[in-house]
C-alpha cells in the first residue's frame, strides 16, 4: 500500500466519522470480542503497540459509553469508533474503496487515525493507571 491509498483510507475514515451516532459505538463494543479476535493476527514482533493501542480503544469506548470516562471529544469517539469497525471489516464501513490489499497495510494504515486521537488515548491510559509506554 503505498502513501496515497494510505491518505485515502485515513480520509475516508474521517469522512464517515461525521456521521457517527451511539449506536454505532453500540456496535463496536458489542464486535469488540471480534476486534481483538482479529488483532490477535497482527505480527506482534512488528505493530504489538497497534494491538495495545485497539485493546484501549474499545475500552476507553466502553467507559465513555457507561459514563465513567468522560473527558474525551466526540471527534475521538467518532474516528475510533469507524477505525475499529473499519479494522473489522472494511468493506462493511467504506466499501469499494481500494481492492483487497495486506492485513499489516490495512493495521498501518489504522495507526495512522490512532496517531491522530493519540493525546486523548494518552490520557484515557493515565487516568486507568495505565503504563502508557507499552501503548505509545
Amino acid at each position: 500500500m503505498d502513501n496515497n491509498q494510505k491518505e485515502k483510507i485515513i480520509e475516508k475514515i474521517e469522512e464517515a466519522s461525521e456521521s457517527v451516532d451511539e449506536k454505532d459505538v453500540k456496535k463496536v463494543i458489542k464486535k469488540s470480542g471480534k476486534i481483538m479476535d482479529k488483532a490477535k493476527k497482527l505480527d506482534l514482533k512488528i505493530l504489538s503497540k497497534l494491538f495495545y493501542q485497539v485493546r484501549l480503544a474499545i475500552e476507553m469506548l466502553k467507559d465513555y459509553r457507561t459514563k465513567s470516562y468522560g473527558e474525551i471529544p466526540w471527534r475521538t469517539i467518532s474516528l475510533i469508533t469507524v477505525a475499529l469497525l473499519y479494522f473489522w471489516n472494511p468493506f462493511d464501513v467504506i466499501p469499494d474503496l481500494i481492492p483487497v490489499f495486506g492485513f499489516t497495510d490495512d493495521a498501518i494504515a489504522f495507526a495512522s487515525i490512532f496517531k491522530a486521537v493519540q493525546t486523548d488515548l494518552q490520557k484515557y491510559a493515565e487516568w486507568k493507571g495505565y503504563e502508557t509506554d507499552k501503548y505509545f
